[in-house]
């Protein structure tokens, strides 16, 4: 198991843990997570033999199910958000006899995006749909805010375009996620005629932030 720093924020369920329950949701659409930065590499070569190595490495990893967007989607609010996604993207990447380190000084030259297109978005939403027909205890495995939402869509009280907004609204306004909120809140916007001034503005400036820090 990846070991992060000890003050690393864990989430309440990992992926893992959900798909112990025999139930997974899958995406018709992919949401994308990428990291890179510093690490040590601890390889256990046996006979209580041990290496240390400081290492560069990358990572891509797809998003295929609700229940590990879910995962994801709960670190928008949370302070130490980048140790909480590294911890299970690290132990994603993982080979046998490795376990990848990172120091608390390390966590600051990391950088760590989810990110998917408006079509991941509403792929999302359709699942959400799609699962309502599902016993109500596999539910077990999704964050109250996100079965609320699907209650919602069963019973009515929220339209599909409704609970698209919701979503791309907050995770538009969380560091770990990508452009791809701000896309698809446009896109709900526009569809629906509202002013999309300010979305687009605040669009506009985080593109210019990240064309000034590369």
């Amino acid at each position: 198991m990846s070991r992060a720093d000890e003050t690393t924020a864990q989430p309440a369920e990992t992926p893992d843990e959900a798909q112990s329950t025999g139930e997974t949701t899958p995406l018709p659409r992919r949401f994308l997570a990428t990291a890179s930065g510093p690490v040590t590499r601890i390889t256990d070569h046996g006979n209580e033999t041990t290496e240390h190595v400081r290492a560069e490495i990358a990572i891509e990893h797809s998003i295929e199910t609700l229940e590990e967007f879910a995962t994801f989607w709960d670190f928008r609010d949370l302070r130490s958000w980048k140790q909480a996604a590294l911890e299970v993207l690290l132990e994603r990447q993982e080979p046998d006899a490795v376990t990848y380190a990172v120091d608390e000084d390390d966590f600051e030259a990391w950088d760590a995006t989810v990110d998917g297109r408006i079509e991941a978005f509403a792929g999302l939403v359709e699942t959400m749909v799609d699962y309502t027909g599902r016993d109500l205890s596999c539910r077990d495995t999704i964050p109250h805010r996100i079965a609320s939402r699907i209650n919602a869509l069963t019973d009515g009280r929220q339209t599909t375009d409704d609970v698209l907004k919701e979503f791309a609204d907050e995770l538009s306004r969380a560091e770990l996620w990508g452009h791809g909120a701000h896309l698809a809140l446009l896109n709900v916007k526009h569809a629906h005629h509202e002013s999309i001034e300010q979305p687009a503005a605040t669009l506009a400036r985080t593109l210019s932030d990240d064309g000034g820090e590369e």
